[in-house]
């Protein structure tokens, strides 16, 4: 069969050749050689034109496939690079020969016009690309289970062509402005002014500092801890008066005159502002923006605001019910991300001006899409489903720069008509591992600004005068439906990770050079030599370039130091009278004790691993995971900081991390757990020790212990939704295609106080000169999509 359909030096030729070289993946390939061969099967005698779109139709499928592969919802016709997408200047270099071959190829390939190809070829009755518009009509199944799809110039797989138009449409049926009675407008509004109060103790705090004993720099200080941006009218002398005469800091509430709302500008509550005035609504911000801390409020406010509602509603009617608060539902995309909302959600709680009674009815925990979800063992469907609806009334989603595609339809379909979607999360980090980049196609709307009808509202509910835009063109409901946190409260100007994140976002090498240079104390640069060269461009001739053997060998004396705290928590014991973790020898006679004394030390071991974590960006050779996992964990051994068991996979303080779903059990692939000696059991046994979304520990047999690997060091993908006091990270000595700005981003604001990079300044500026991009076709839907 291959021989009769395969024409020799084809562009199907090609693609089977590049496969063997393992340039392109095995199912792009076979997918491709289906596709040539339905294309001929009812033409036994094909003439030598329909031969060459045969072979051309294969050609595309398999490049819609092979993007995929990489993440691309679809293949851009208007754009098509073969050259480019198929990295073929690279397989030039490796085997000359395999393409001076397909010379002839190549060229034709260069003079096709692909999209009035495709377009010719949807008019034939047994094509295999149905032809699809934007549209309501669209929604609808094509008339015939075509497995591609033809839209303006994008080629789809059928299916996530129907993700992506679902994935639209349900955005955009949420996305419109609500209608809110004066009353209730009055009611959001002061219950926002509450919310977000001034809390003068930042500014006092910096006021006592001594640091701003200038004018501009009491100037400065005021306009950044209240959010001032239009300075012009204030009167400075009277406000500096206040600042520096005040005795304590009750008395620059004088501020509040002196300085009103409207000269002023908190993004956070214009962020809860946004989510309040729609069912739909996006929160997007850098490490430290008070993400958590914004919907921990706007929670808040939309409980007080369901209250009064409901109190309204009771006395119209004359009845009396117990009052019930909306239900909500927290989610993350991985178990590990899932547990840390959950940590910070409750702190933000605690710290609400709100009275106990709303804290009583805001969510404590938060669970994977997974477990909201209801996954089944053994099966790609779900609990929930659009035949099965949620029961919620808000749903949060965390990490949302995580989310795939086919996932956001699956929680998209589930959703209840009436419930409010909140996303969460940073649009310049890495997008998700599957295909699809929602979060940032979402967010390419924040240029075109709020409407002006929108940001009228805004500036009522808010009391921002500065977002009163008359002269804004009308943009969309999208746009409306978005807010950006620009203020990092964790990060000062002394920062060195907030300066490095900020210049890495730019995209710009020389300001990485800049900051570098700057000799911030809570950032180091560790120079790694590159094959052809050992020089560096930075000026500093303090740091010295490292060779291979150098860079592995001081990586792993600092990991063997950031983890020996880990360490020595291993070796605690559980105090069986007091219930509190003592000093000891982990196999020293004790009274046994209790499960729960158990489970508290298996916290305590797993936040202790959490403080450090080193970083890789790729998984293989001699800077990937796999090798310095096992150099790291024979470093600690070496200094009897761990115990390995000749011929034995499993001891005590082996970390590893889940790298395959398990419902049955409860994991979820991310997600951290510690082997540790169980003394609770009569007879004590290994156990792997999990901390699950909600807080609880899970204890789990090393034998049921689903597919993982071992976790000293993880891929900068993996670490997505964590965070680590130090991190340390490492990047390869030579260029890879792997490295991209929103890489190295998301690796470097993995660190909360300190990060260490291992990397050549060169591999480093050209990593961030490479911005990803998703080719996709959801902000066009998103523009023209209609809802009724």
């Amino acid at each position: 069969m291959q021989s009769s359909t395969v024409v020799d030096n084809s562009a199907l030729d090609l693609l089977l050749s590049l496969e063997k070289l393992n340039a392109i993946r095995a199912i792009d390939a076979q997918f491709a050689r289906f596709i040539h061969q339905q294309c001929l099967l009812s033409h036994h005698d094909a003439s030598l034109e329909l031969r060459q779109q045969a072979d051309h139709i294969a050609l595309l499928s398999g490049l819609v496939s092979y993007e995929f592969g990489r993440g691309h919802i679809c293949l851009r016709l208007n754009e098509l690079n073969i050259h480019e997408i198929l990295s073929l200047p690279f397989w030039t270099r490796q085997y000359p020969e395999l393409i001076s071959r397909f010379a002839d190829v190549l060229s034709q390939l260069q003079s096709i016009n692909w999209l009035t190809l495709v377009e010719k070829y949807t008019a034939q009755s047994d094509a295999l690309i149905g032809l699809a518009q934007i549209n309501q009509a669209s929604l609808q199944p094509l008339p015939l289970p075509l497995p591609l799809v033809l839209e303006q110039d994008r080629l789809y797989l059928t299916r996530y062509w129907h993700y992506e138009s679902r994935v639209a449409y349900g955005f955009m049926a949420r996305a419109k402005t609500l209608s809110i009675e004066p009353n209730a407008f009055a009611a959001m509004k002061q219950s926002l002014d509450e919310l977000f109060s001034r809390d003068y103790h930042y500014l006092w705090d910096g006021l006592q500092s001594g640091e701003h004993v200038s004018l501009i720099e009491r100037q400065r200080l005021v306009c950044e801890m209240l959010d001032v941006v239009q300075t012009d009218g204030l009167d400075w002398n009277r406000i500096d008066a206040v600042v520096t005469q005040a005795q304590q800091v009750e008395q620059l509430n004088e501020l509040d005159r002196l300085v009103p709302l409207s000269v002023c500008l908190n993004w956070q509550k214009v962020a809860a502002a946004v989510a309040l005035t729609r069912q739909f609504s996006v929160i997007s911000g850098g490490p430290g923006t008070g993400k958590t801390t914004t919907v921990a409020k706007l929670l808040a406010a939309l409980i007080t605001q369901s209250q009064q509602r409901l109190v309204s509603q009771q006395s119209s009617s004359q009845a009396s019910s117990t009052k019930q608060a909306p239900i909500i539902k927290l989610v993350a995309p991985t178990g590990k991300a899932a547990a840390r909302l959950t940590e910070s959600i409750g702190l933000a709680i605690e710290q609400l001006p709100v009275s106990d009674e709303i804290k009583a009815m805001m969510p404590a925990h938060s669970s994977t899409i997974h477990r909201l979800l209801g996954a089944r063992p053994n099966t790609v469907e779900y609990k929930y489903n659009q035949s099965n609806r949620l029961h919620l009334d808000i749903l949060v989603v965390d990490e949302a720069s995580m989310v795939d595609l086919p996932m956001m339809f699956r929680l998209l379909q589930a959703l209840p008509s009436h419930a409010r979607l909140i996303l969460l999360g940073d649009k310049d980090q890495l997008a998700s591992v599957e295909a699809g980049a929602i979060l940032g196609d979402i967010c390419q709307f924040t240029s075109l600004g709020y409407q002006a009808e929108f940001s009228h509202i805004l500036a009522d509910l808010t009391g921002y005068q500065a977002l009163v835009d008359a002269d804004a063109p009308k943009s969309n409901e999208i746009a409306d439906s978005l807010c950006m946190l620009q203020k990092s409260y964790r990060f000062h100007a002394r920062s060195g990770i907030g300066q490095l994140a900020k210049a890495i976002n730019a995209g710009s090498a020389k300001q990485v050079e800049k900051v570098w240079q700057q000799g911030f104390e809570d950032i180091h640069l560790h120079v790694i030599k590159t094959p052809l060269s050992s020089s560096h461009s930075l000026t500093d001739d303090s740091l010295e370039s490292l060779d291979l053997v150098q860079a592995q060998s001081s990586l792993c004396q600092m990991m063997t130091d950031s983890y020996l705290p880990y360490c020595q928590q291993l070796n605690q014991s559980v105090n069986s009278d007091s219930c509190s973790v003592i000093q000891g020898d982990l196999f020293a006679p004790f009274d046994m004790p209790t499960k729960a004394m158990m489970e508290q030390k298996a916290q305590a071991v797993l936040k202790a691993f959490s403080q450090a974590r080193l970083l890789c960006a790729v998984r293989e050779g001699e800077f990937g995971v796999e090798s310095m996992n096992q150099l790291v964990e024979g470093s600690l051994a070496r200094n009897k900081l761990i115990n390995p068991v000749e011929n034995e996979l499993w001891y005590v303080g082996r970390p590893v991390m889940i790298s395959q779903n398990d419902s049955a059990l409860g994991l979820h692939n991310g997600d951290i757990g510690i082997c540790l000696l169980d003394e609770s059991d009569e007879t004590p046994r290994l156990r792997v020790f999990f901390e699950v979304p909600d807080g609880r520990i899970k204890g789990v047999l090393p034998s049921r212990v689903p597919k993982h690997e071992l976790a000293f060091a993880m891929t900068i993908h993996k670490s997505q939704g964590s965070e680590f006091a130090h991190t340390v990270m490492l990047l390869p000595n030579k260029m890879n295609q792997i490295l991209t700005r929103e890489l190295i981003y998301t690796g470097v604001t993995r660190a909360k106080s300190r990060l260490d990079l291992f990397a050549n300044p060169a591999i480093l500026a050209q990593g961030v000169s490479v911005k990803t991009l998703r080719s996709s076709g959801l902000s066009d839907k998103l523009i023209k999509y209609i809802p009724k």
